[in-house]
């Protein structure tokens, strides 16, 4: 009788081993589940990490979906490497062209934000081709291995180093510049400052450019002009975003102490390529304009604004950005501000800039005033 009390105690026992272990799978399955689905870690050039499943990719966008199926879309030029398991893709970009180095590895816990090598990792420093078919996002790039793979051993400084090398600088632009000086049969001065300034991020975009122009021909002042704009963009899908814009003026010639343009409303990216984007937005807009004498006069209208950056050849970018601002209450009454100009890379850092700018105001407020003011500058300006 004790035996038949051991055996079944111990049946007993095991069936209650056997459910246990059922309910705590049961339980884990959906942890074990998201870890399973969010796998792939994305590192950006400033040092942020996200989490997701890598679902598509094209030319500038990687796509990716995290926790509650919300969908980013990270643009390439921002992300510096993606880990899964124990495969990294390492990211580097020479001018418009993407490059990938596959680096594997047998340590645990290999990850974004900490990497453990060892004299066993192998790296890849052009993918082969077998490995696209692992990887959707290499399905659209055009590289081609040129370079066998080599055996190395990389340190975590030198993963670092490649993260940063040429995305030290979340802010990118450049400074141009320009004088002219004129002395003898006739005296003149021309003197010019233009910046464009930009910051790129996952979810939005900052941009401000400026223009200081001053000319005197024979003592008599021809330009006396200072303006800047500040946009802020918010992405909303892979090609739709929110805009908001300020925009300021003064010039001398017109009489005009300070001419302010608001404007927010939404966009949409037609093209988005390495050699070619073109955007289009439009929304309301609300000007202020004091001039002379304390001249105010105010108006509510529309902007529309199109950008277009062409990258003709590796070294040069062809650009041009116009807007249209109308008045509501008649449309007779509008202006256009337009920039267009070629930018050649002499070096890394310097360039060789020519603009052509020009304004055109259909019904100009101050008297004596040309409705046409287009300024064609030569400079030479600094990239970082």
């Amino acid at each position: 009788m004790s035996s038949r009390q051991n055996m079944y105690t111990f049946v007993k026992t095991n069936h209650i081993l056997k459910y246990s272990r059922l309910l705590t799978l049961f339980l884990l399955w959906p942890c074990l589940l998201i870890n399973h689905v969010f796998s792939d870690q994305i590192k950006t050039i400033d040092g942020n990490i996200i989490e997701g499943e890598v679902m598509d990719a094209d030319e500038e966008y990687l796509t990716v979906r995290q926790r509650g199926d919300s969908v980013v879309f990270i643009q390439w030029r921002i992300i510096s490497l993606i880990s899964r398991d124990k495969e990294m893709i390492i990211v580097t970009h020479d001018g418009r062209q993407k490059k990938f180095s596959i680096l594997t590895t047998t340590s645990d816990g290999f990850s974004a934000t900490d990497t453990k090598l060892t004299t066993t990792d192998k790296i890849s420093f052009i993918y082969p081709k077998e490995r696209i078919a692992k990887h959707p996002f290499f399905i659209n790039e055009t590289e081609q291995a040129v370079k066998a793979d080599t055996k190395n051993t990389m340190s975590v400084k030198g993963v670092s180093q490649i993260d940063n090398s040429k995305h030290s600088k979340p802010w990118h632009g450049n400074v141009n510049a320009g004088l002219t000086i004129q002395n003898g049969n006739k005296e003149a001065l021309t003197t010019n400052i233009k910046t464009e300034i930009s910051k790129e991020r996952i979810n939005d975009n900052i941009y401000f450019n400026s223009l200081l122009l001053f000319e005197t021909k024979d003592g008599e002042k021809n330009a006396d002009e200072q303006r800047g704009t500040l946009k802020y963009e918010r992405k909303h899908l892979k090609k739709v975003y929110s805009f908001h814009q300020e925009s300021m003026e003064h010039d001398e010639i017109e009489k005009l102490n300070l001419r302010s343009i608001t404007s927010s409303g939404a966009g949409y990216r037609f093209i988005e390529t390495d050699r070619l984007k073109y955007k289009s937005e439009v929304g309301p807009s609300f000007t202020y304009e004091r001039f002379r004498d304390n001249i105010l006069q105010t108006s509510a209208g529309l902007r529309i604004g199109n950008y277009l950056d062409w990258q003709v050849l590796p070294s040069t970018l062809f650009y041009f950005k116009v807007d249209y601002l109308p008045v509501l209450e008649d449309f007779v009454d509008w202006r256009l501000e337009s920039d267009m100009g070629l930018r050649h890379k002499l070096t890394k850092s310097l360039s060789f800039n020519l603009s052509w700018i020009n304004d055109y105001d259909n019904q100009p407020s101050a008297e004596n005033v040309s409705k046409n003011d287009a300024t064609l500058l030569s400079t030479i300006g600094y990239n970082f």
